[in-house]
């Protein structure tokens, strides 16, 4: 189609966002979610405490075949996984398989079963699978062992508060009810804020952690720079970071053009308006979307 792709250039280091700009009529940003939310608590840089995410990119990055030849992680017997999320699932049953069962994996997070964010299919994969699960508990601080590495967790027992304005009942933790939990690997898989590097790099404005701040046609504060997904919110759904994204190349495309105050939604005049309409009535699709 035409497209020219250029890799292992890292915009903010070898080529500045303001050169990209000069060079180019229009730049959108998708860098996606990267910083990771850590745990901010006594014991979280000991040894055997590590990111889910560097843990998974670790293990499936270069091949499973190529982690076999030189495995990077000594797990123990005590695997304890920390988040609510689909990638504490992942982490969980990941490191299960790689110690081929040969280690308890409990998932420890702060929410009750019912207030999970997860794919229920493969919550009930993981407890098949064997992962263990710890609800309502969240870890207050980590202990070590004379070499530096993690050996337990203090974990306080918590319980659902009354709901808010909102109607949302938050977690809330219960005085003076606390419990150890042994582990030997500790996952922290609690989210990703947006990648913030390159906003960082070159003094765009940013909203909430950092993600680059955008109006409602995806403009940054720096003229002819769009930005879209994740880097905008952070870590969320793909099919919103594709929604987005189809957006946003309709509103370069109506910038460039100069037609900017005729906006056109793709998914209202495409996909519901035209194609949807017409497999109701039976027809077939309506064709390529409008110009």
């Amino acid at each position: 189609m035409g497209v020219n792709i250029r890799t292992s250039v890292t915009v903010g280091k070898d080529v500045t966002l303001s050169k990209l700009r000069d060079e180019n009529d229009a730049v959108l940003i998708s860098t996606g979610s990267k910083d990771t939310i850590n745990l901010d608590i006594p014991g979280i840089n000991l040894k055997g405490v590590m990111s889910g995410y560097e843990f998974l990119q670790g293990v499936f990055l270069d091949g499973l075949d190529s982690y076999f030849i030189n495995p990077k992680y000594k797990f123990g017997n005590n695997i304890v996984v920390i988040g609510g999320g689909d990638t504490s699932l992942d982490c969980a049953r990941t490191a299960l398989r790689l110690t081929k069962g040969n280690a308890n994996v409990t998932i420890l997070c702060r929410q009750s079963e019912a207030e999970l964010h997860v794919d229920p299919i493969m919550l009930e994969e993981a407890k098949e699978e064997g992962v263990k699960f710890r609800f309502l508990g969240q870890a207050k601080s980590f202990e070590g062992d004379r070499n530096g590495h993690v050996m337990s967790a203090l974990v306080d027992e918590m319980h659902m508060g009354p709901p808010d304005q909102s109607g949302r009942r938050l977690e809330e933790p219960i005085a003076n009810k606390e419990f150890i939990m042994p582990c030997s690997t500790v996952l922290v898989a609690i989210g990703r804020g947006p990648n913030s590097f390159l906003q960082e790099k070159a003094g765009i404005k940013t909203g909430k952690r950092n993600s680059i701040a955008i109006t409602d046609d995806f403009k940054t504060s720096m003229a002819g720079v769009f930005a879209a997904g994740d880097v905008t919110s952070g870590e969320t759904l793909i099919v919103k970071a594709m929604e987005q994204g189809r957006e946003a190349a309709q509103r370069v495309h109506e910038y460039l053009m100069g037609f900017e105050s005729s906006h056109v939604s793709f998914y209202e005049k495409y996909y519901t308006k035209i194609s949807y309409e017409k497999m109701l009535e039976g027809k077939s699709d309506a064709g390529p979307p409008p110009d």
